[in-house]
């Protein structure tokens, strides 16, 4: 009576492994195509999503520009100097918690 038991579990666990495989043959299937060449030959290729084609973009973006503000940078560094550069440490606080809570 226990092997009964036994056996009817690895027959269940052994159908929700034959599906899984299936799914994952399925999936594999529907993202990658396939091209025939000129000789006959497959040849795989992969096809971006969209939001991996604006990833993409944004990283050239990134790459090709400075990062920040160089104008801005001046304006506060020389607002500095000359003591004119006032801070509102309850802007900054709350800026800061909201980070802290983001995190």
């Amino acid at each position: 009576m226990v092997n009964d038991v036994k056996n009817s579990g690895l027959q269940g666990n052994n159908t929700l492994y034959h599906a899984k495989k299936q799914h994952l043959e399925e999936v594999k299937h529907d993202s990658v195509k396939h091209t025939t060449t000129s000789r006959g030959a497959e040849k795989d290729s992969v096809a971006l999503t969209p939001q991996a084609k604006q990833l993409k973009e944004l990283q050239k973006k990134i790459s090709d520009g400075d990062g920040f503000d160089r104008k801005k940078v001046e304006e506060i560094k020389k607002a500095i100097t000359e003591g004119a550069y006032s801070i509102n440490y309850e802007r900054l606080a709350s800026k800061l918690a909201a980070f802290e809570f983001d995190l």
